[in-house]
């Protein structure tokens, strides 16, 4: 009896005392204990949305697969594509048009569950054609789409369009080639036919995601064997290259003189053609208007070179016979148009058409004896290098030509060397935080060697996602 009074009370008999101390006190945000013990309402609803756990999922079964990726799209995917796909009141239409009718829609809904998947397994590096939530959700969506369309009944065309451009998408994520093609027809067809009267906003969202995955298209047309064919299509404007010799003519240093010093002093060394040099002054002056203010863009003729056909030209350059530093300025050039196009316009995944740039730029490791060549090649490593890393379906890679000159060069030491530098060559403020989070992360990389340090991959998740101002610290268990 007198051991029972000296012990210490047992948990269960301590739980128990407090409950009915507090069985008839209100609970307050200073005291919650006796909240706590009840599970989250968030969690009582079987296949609530998490948001409003009222609100249903519009699935037989939600499984923990579907939650989360419901999350992922809530907090991570529509957030990053806020500043293109914006409606008339300045809000996201990814979640005030598409979700809340994929909330309704069963079709939609594992269109949109399958999207969202094939970004969070490429974000991980994986293959997404062997990830079995994707492909079921995917076949179930396919399956709805069809039987909507067979259906004696017309079907919701806003939904019709949505799921269309939500597969589309995912198509292009996942290069699945065929199906991207025939998506991207239907659904051109479908808009053209679609009544202009009938716009509850679905259509011009629609139109403006057909037209962005039309001018990237041919990138998943890279690799066949017509694709070098392009380069004599009428228009073009390189299909053969002549090389300089010292003394330049006149008329070629006047055109020298209008591109910045970095390849201005690249071009005079005689290591690029004088079609190249053509190239880079129009780009230049495309580059100077883009970034000017709207009056002064008014008060200026509008520069012959487009940004489409800036990428076009680029990627027809790349078929050509080019030297080593022709080839990483037109690669890196190419990354830096398709980063900044999909900045300005309509923000979609750019891992399929960034990573054989990437591959190529990252395989040939050799260094330039001149001083100014490797510079060159410093700003083509950080465009590049950035352009893949902040795209929300690129896989961790390594950026081998960056880390190797980050170390060699007296410019990579400080940022604000960099930034100096990089100014030299082709500069944009709207990239300008992504291009010294990627050279933060290179230096990241480089004092971990130094320390002796395992190699790393990429940069910390958590630098990577730094830049992406839209995700919010919620979303961080998911990446």
């Amino acid at each position: 009896m007198d051991s029972q009074r000296g012990a210490l009370p047992t948990p269960g008999r301590r739980s128990l005392h407090l409950s009915r101390s507090n069985s008839n006190r209100t609970p307050d945000t200073d005291d919650d204990s006796e909240n706590s013990r009840c599970p989250s309402p968030l969690l009582t609803i079987e296949g609530g949305y998490r948001i409003d756990p009222f609100v249903r999922y519009p699935v037989v079964r939600a499984s923990r697969g579907v939650q989360f990726m419901a999350d992922y799209y809530v907090q991570v995917w529509a957030p990053q594509q806020a500043q293109a796909f914006s409606v008339q009141n300045g809000g996201n239409a990814l979640l005030e048009l598409v979700l809340p009718l994929a909330l309704r829609n069963s079709m939609l809904f594992q269109a949109t569950i399958a999207m969202t998947r094939a970004a969070w397994v490429l974000r991980r590096g994986s293959d997404p054609l062997a990830d079995k939530m994707l492909l079921r959700h995917r076949g179930i969506a396919l399956r709805e789409l069809r039987d909507a369309l067979m259906a004696p009944d017309r079907p919701n065309p806003d939904l019709v369009l949505l799921t269309m451009s939500t597969l589309l998408t995912l198509n292009y994520m996942i290069n699945d080639l065929e199906s991207f093609e025939i998506h991207l027809r239907v659904l051109e067809n479908m808009l053209a036919s679609t009544e202009p009267e009938y716009d509850t906003g679905v259509k011009s969202f629609v139109r403006g995601r057909a037209l962005a995955f039309g001018v990237l298209a041919s990138f998943l047309q890279a690799n066949q064997p017509s694709y070098a064919t392009r380069i004599n299509e009428k228009g073009h404007r390189i299909s053969t290259l002549t090389y300089p010799g010292h003394p330049f003519l006149p008329d070629l240093c006047a055109v020298i003189a209008q591109l910045p010093e970095g390849f201005a002093e690249v071009a005079l060394s005689g290591s690029i053609a004088v079609e190249l040099i053509s190239f880079l002054v129009k780009l230049t002056e495309l580059f100077i208007w883009i970034a000017s203010s709207q009056h002064e863009r008014n008060a200026q003729p509008k520069p012959d070179m487009t940004m489409q056909r800036a990428i076009y030209d680029l990627q027809c350059l790349s078929a050509l016979q080019l030297t080593p530093i022709e080839m990483q300025i037109s690669r890196a050039l190419l990354a830096f148009c398709l980063h900044l196009y999909n900045e300005m316009s309509f923000h979609i995944p750019l891992a399929r058409p960034l990573r054989p740039l990437l591959e190529t730029f990252n395989a040939h490791t050799e260094t330039p004896r001149s001083p100014w060549l490797n510079r060159c090649l410093y700003w083509c490593s950080i465009v590049t290098a950035s352009a893949w890393d902040t795209q929300i379906d690129a896989s961790p890679e390594r950026h081998v030509v960056l880390d190797n000159l980050i170390n060699k060069l007296p410019e990579a030491r400080s940022w604000e060397d960099t930034e100096e530098m990089m100014r030299m060559f082709l500069w944009q403020d709207r990239l300008a935080d992504e291009w010294e989070i990627c050279w933060r992360a290179a230096s990241f990389r480089r004092r971990r060697q130094r320390r002796g340090a395992s190699p790393l991959a990429v940069a910390p998740l958590w630098l990577i996602e730094g830049v992406q101002k839209s995700e919010t610290s919620s979303s961080e268990e998911y990446l």
